[in-house]
C-alpha cells in the first residue's frame, strides 16, 4: 500500500497554508472589515461565496455585518445553535494572479 502524499503548501508573501486549513474571523465583522483584513495580507477580493450564492458588488454593503449579508443575500438559515458560517473567497495578488486561500469561518455568536 502506498503512503499518502503530503498536501501542497500554498505560499503568499510571508504566509503559507494547505488545502485543509481554515482562517477564522470572530465578532461578526462587517464586509468592509473582512475586505480590509484580506487586503492587509496583500489580497484583493473579487468574489465572496456562501453556499450556492455569490456576491461581487460590495459598494453599498461595506458597513453591513457578514451574518446580516449571509441572511439577506444568500438567504442563509442560521439556527440559534449555529455560532459560525463559512465563506469561500476568490482573491488575486498584487500582480493579478489568482490565490487560492482557505475557507474563512465567520463567528457571529
Amino acid at each position: 500500500m502506498a503512503e499518502p502524499v503530503p498536501p501542497k503548501v500554498i505560499k503568499h508573501q510571508d504566509l503559507s497554508w494547505i488545502v485543509w486549513d481554515r482562517w477564522i474571523l470572530r465578532d461578526d465583522p462587517t464586509l468592509g472589515e473582512l475586505l480590509q483584513w484580506l487586503e492587509s495580507k496583500g489580497l484583493k477580493v473579487f468574489i465572496i461565496s456562501f453556499g450556492n450564492r455569490m456576491g461581487s458588488s460590495h459598494g453599498d454593503r461595506m458597513e453591513k455585518k457578514m451574518v446580516s449579508l449571509a441572511k439577506e443575500v444568500a438567504k442563509a438559515d442560521l439556527p440559534a445553535y449555529r455560532r459560525h458560517f463559512d465563506v469561500v473567497v476568490n482573491c488575486d495578488d498584487s500582480d493579478g494572479k489568482n490565490v487560492d486561500i482557505p475557507q474563512i469561518s465567520i463567528y457571529f455568536r
